[in-house]
Order: C-alpha cells, then structure tokens, then sequence
C-alpha cells in the first residue's frame, strides 16, 4: 500500500526528469500529500502533459448522489485487468504521479508502528505508474487518480508487503503511449523496483498527521538505512 508521499524538488529540478510546461500548473511543493488532496500527474493528455489530480480513484459510472465515493488510492497491479473499476483505465487512462518519497509504516510486536522515508538512492524525482478517470459529479468534473502496487523488494519487505510501481526511464513511454493497449506488455511493465537503487530512513511520527506539511517531516529520526 502507499498512503502518503510528497513531491518537494524544486520545480527546475523536476523538470529536468520530466518535461512539461510549469504555467500550466501552479506547482507547489508536499511533504506530507494525503488521501483525496490533489497530486501532480504526468502525461494524462498525453506527451509533455502535466496536471492536477484527486488522489482516490473515482469511476466515471459512479452514481452522482452516491453517499459516500470510492476511496481507491492504490490499484493491486496483479488485478488490473480483472478488477472492474480499474480494467478500462488501465487500458485507455493510465499516467505517472510524480514523487521524490513515500511513506510506509512498520508494524511493531508491541503494536506500534514506526513510519519510514522511501526513494531513489539519491533522492531525485520518479514516476510512479497510475491510472486516472473522470467523473461527472453534481459540482462538476472531476478527474481522479489511483498508484498501482506490486510485492516489496528486499528493501522495502522490511516495513510493508507492498510498494508503488516505479517505471524507470525506459518504462514511462511505453506505459504513457496512448495507443498502446496491450494489456500483456503493460502489465510486463509492473515490476518491483531494485533495492540497490533506492534508500530508507525512519523519520518522525508526526508525519502521521495529515495537517502536518512542512519541509521538517523530511528530516531523519535514525540515518541508518534498511537494505
């Protein structure tokens, strides 16, 4: 599962990893983005893209006076194309939500939990695979997003049994191309990222609190690394 992440590269920096116009976002740097904000995608209308999404997918066949909206932040990558909310975007609606970490929790035996900081080894910028929808609600249109998650490398086993998709370089056109529904080579694509390329360090618990989004989250509790 991933339930929280952030995006804190300085917008000059992030454009070097993925290329689209900064005027048509008002980027602002997270450090703790939650279920239902708004997060920075990559490439859902199509190459060079860049947009604003609700975090939690939403499908478009919802009912408009529904109680209560689905709350579907992460996509199992193994049921893609068998799970009913998410088979037609995983064919036709997929994109990247870009991050530079996110947080997981490990179960402790006395019942607490200890939360973590997960990312590339040097820090930098990735995409992780989603799938987005619209859907047409009684304010308007909203376009929502979902991660997709795979098993845990050797790494990130150490505090959950889950973790994003993180499409290399190489990956990222091939899961952006509009045309591409072959649902075969996509899910090929929906591979554990390598331990060795990616770094983990505890950090503080106040990050379990979503009100909580300044630069100080990112700080280490413990600068020792899981491997």
């Amino acid at each position: 599962m991933c339930g929280r992440f952030g995006i804190s590269t300085d917008i000059e920096e992030l454009l070097n990893f993925f290329v689209f116009d900064p005027s048509s976002v008002d980027y602002v740097k997270r450090y703790n983005v939650a279920p239902t904000n708004s997060v920075l995608t990559y490439g859902a209308q199509g190459p060079q893209t860049a947009e604003y999404m609700r975090w939690g997918l939403i499908p478009s066949w919802s009912k408009p006076g529904a109680r209560k909206l689905p709350l579907a932040i992460n996509a199992r990558a193994e049921n893609l194309a068998t799970n009913g909310m998410f088979a037609a975007p995983f064919r036709r609606q997929r994109c990247l939500i870009l991050s530079d970490g996110f947080y997981e929790w490990r179960k402790n035996s006395d019942g607490s939990t200890t939360p973590f900081r997960v990312g590339m080894s040097d820090w930098k910028p990735f995409g992780m695979a989603g799938l987005w929808d619209f859907w047409q609600g009684p304010r308007g249109l909203i376009r929502s997003c979902t991660i997709v998650t795979t098993t845990p490398n050797k790494m990130t086993a150490n505090v959950h049994d889950r973790m994003p998709v993180i499409l290399s370089r190489e990956a990222q056109g091939e899961w952006l191309a509009r045309d591409n529904q072959d649902i075969e080579a996509l899910s090929r694509l929906l591979v554990t990222y390598q331990a060795d390329s990616m770094a983990m360090y505890q950090i503080s618990p106040a990050i379990g609190a979503v009100n909580n989004d300044s630069k100080s989250l990112l700080n280490p509790v413990s600068q020792a690394m899981l491997l």
